[in-house]
């Protein structure tokens, strides 16, 4: 949605639809697929909207949707991977996503952005949007292992944290094209969870791909 105002940064008069009309083809997008949205949170355009007038269209949206979750600032999430293949026993993969913040123009800004969440909240994947730019990046934490080895010792293993920016799907015109910032790689990245063992110990497995 745009949401342009007379003091936004998106263009109120180039606009071609208006804020409800807007929401309406969203929402019917949206309405096939509703079971598989996890979450709802609100972005940049929704927030100027909230702030300038208290309408919040994220949280009916979330409600329209069936009541999905809504975390207007952002918020975490777990999702569920069987150990093995028919097992009831499951792993959980935790999830952190937002929106995002302010303005980074090279890839190593934004992705440090990203890098910022791992250092406030502990989770496996850490998930930004707000800067157009698809990127992911990897980094592994020692931890314990679950299990004390024959000697009676636990072992440090590495655990793999993934960091994601989500990217965008606007085409290169308007405030985009007169800030001067790069052209996008339109869509946003795949995220992959398996659970992998090796011997009597499991340990989760993250990819990303774009």
């Amino acid at each position: 949605m745009n949401c342009a105002t007379k003091g936004s940064t998106p263009e109120l008069f180039d606009d071609k639809t208006t804020p409800d009309d807007a929401y309406k083809r969203l929402r019917t997008l949206l309405m096939p697929v509703k079971s598989k949205i996890l979450m709802v949170t609100r972005g940049g355009h929704e927030e100027h909207v909230y702030r300038t007038v208290g309408t919040d269209y994220m949280a009916r949206l979330a409600y329209d949707l069936g009541d999905v979750p809504y975390r207007p600032d952002g918020g975490f999430l777990s999702v569920y991977v069987p150990r093995r293949q028919g097992d009831k026993q499951r792993i959980e993969f935790d999830f952190y996503a937002t929106h995002g913040w302010g303005g980074a123009r090279t890839i190593g800004a934004k992705l440090k952005k990203v890098e910022e969440l791992a250092i406030a909240v502990e989770a496996d994947v850490y998930i930004l949007s707000h800067d157009h730019t698809q990127a992911v990046h990897r980094f592994n934490q020692l931890g314990a292992s679950k299990k004390h080895d024959k000697q009676g010792i636990r072992r440090l293993i590495p655990h793999r944290k993934l960091l994601v920016n989500t990217g965008g799907f606007l085409m290169y015109d308007g405030y985009v094209a007169r800030k001067g910032y790069s052209p996008q790689d339109l869509g946003t990245p795949r995220i992959r969870c398996e659970v992998k063992h090796n011997n009597d110990e499991y340990y989760k497995d993250l990819h990303s791909s774009i």
